[in-house]
């Protein structure tokens, strides 16, 4: 019975080049993964802000055409800016009647930054007297961890991860290139959504707010404020769930799965070429192997699969070799770089491991081209003489 052609007889006996080719596509795929690693980074770090925290806090600011009030009707600025606060007084007690609704808070707000690997956002948290803080952390299901809280005006207390994401300390100013030293960072706080709070100083602050406490099944605004009685407009400023998960798909999501798509599609151009050239060459020095082979009785077929076999050989044991030198370099960027800077990372990526295998064996099937040219140029040794 004629036996079966071995696929590591070449990689035994030609350990360079095969070597090349297992560091090469090893390289490929940890370059690859950790690229998704990173960018992704970005993307569960911001996961908590824009789809969890909204969910127990809105902000909102309506318009006075909203609101209902006729500017043409006051005859001074006073007379104005009471009929805008008698209506908004009388808009946040139909809120806070409404089911779902724990509290409603006109206040100020400022701004804080989260800087992710790629990107950054920014986002309003309220300024509260210092007996409505307790309160508001049970509501948030955050709690003070470092620090002490408030005491007194201008005292901020700052979400762990953002405390760590701008290399802040207690005692320190809060956002001291925005605000200037008018905010100290007091305390610290473990959430699970970002969340800052503090006491007003003065008028330094982002905007004045409607700052809306609701439950998860009451966080689309603009249905609580139609359930009163209310149409919001594009003049309008709602700051909840329905807002933030749509930029959250729009401007996150979206634009980092087209970014990791353009960058695996142009490196695997660049690895099919190479691949294609060292394999093409790989083949012409064994072309009288192939001959032989075929003049001792093996098909084309048995050739071919010999060398899908070596290919797959190839392949498997750079995935293997990648993957875990990926591992270890994964958990070390983990440690020492995105735990200092307060992000949230994982290790498993299913939907981009897959994208990778397809890459590679988007890989394979490009390399059909020259093996089948070879396999049908295959002559044997008679065939050679003539």
């Amino acid at each position: 019975m004629k036996s079966k052609l071995s696929a590591l007889k070449f990689v035994r006996n030609n350990k360079k080049q095969v070597w090349v080719m297992l560091v090469a596509l090893s390289l490929t795929f940890m370059t690859m993964y950790l690229i998704n690693f990173l960018l992704l980074t970005t993307q569960e770090s911001f996961k908590a802000l824009f789809l969890e925290q909204p969910k127990r806090i809105a902000f909102v600011k309506l318009s006075i055409e909203t609101m209902g009030v006729d500017r043409d009707s006051c005859s001074s600025d006073e007379e104005l800016n009471q009929k805008i606060n008698e209506t908004r007084n009388r808009i946040m007690d139909k809120l806070k009647a409404h089911e779902g609704i724990r509290d409603v808070i006109y206040t100020q707000c400022l701004y804080a930054n989260y800087q992710g690997i790629v990107g950054g956002i920014g986002y309003d948290f309220p300024l509260l007297e210092e007996s409505r803080i307790p309160g508001f952390l049970e509501h948030m299901n955050a709690k003070l961890i470092d620090g002490r809280m408030p005491e007194g005006a201008g005292e901020i207390l700052v979400d762990k991860k953002v405390f760590h994401n701008k290399k802040m300390e207690i005692g320190g100013y809060f956002n001291e290139s925005t605000y200037g030293k008018v905010f100290k960072v007091v305390g610290v706080l473990d959430s699970d959504n970002l969340i800052c709070v503090g006491t007003p100083q003065g008028y330094t602050n982002s905007g004045w707010y409607m700052v809306i406490l609701c439950d998860e099944e009451n966080a689309d605004m603009a249905k609580v404020l139609h359930d009163i009685g209310i149409e919001t407009t594009e003049y309008d400023t709602l700051y909840d769930a329905v807002d933030w998960a749509d930029m959250y798909q729009k401007e996150v999501t979206n634009q980092l799965d087209v970014a990791i798509l353009a960058i695996l599609v142009v490196v695997m151009i660049f690895l099919a070429i190479s691949i294609l050239v060292a394999y093409v060459s790989f083949m012409r020095s064994r072309v009288n192997e192939y001959c032989l082979y075929a003049s001792i009785g093996f098909s084309r077929r048995d050739i071919y699969g010999m060398m899908m076999r070596e290919i797959g050989a190839i392949f498997g044991i750079s995935i293997v070799m990648g993957a875990v030198v990926t591992i270890g370099i994964m958990v070390l960027i983990g440690h020492f770089m995105l735990d200092s800077l307060g992000l949230v990372y994982r290790y498993f990526y299913p939907e981009h491991l897959l994208r990778l295998f397809a890459a590679f064996l988007a890989v394979v099937g490009f390399l059909q081209i020259p093996i089948i040219v070879t396999i049908n140029n295959i002559k044997t040794m008679d065939k050679m003489e003539e």
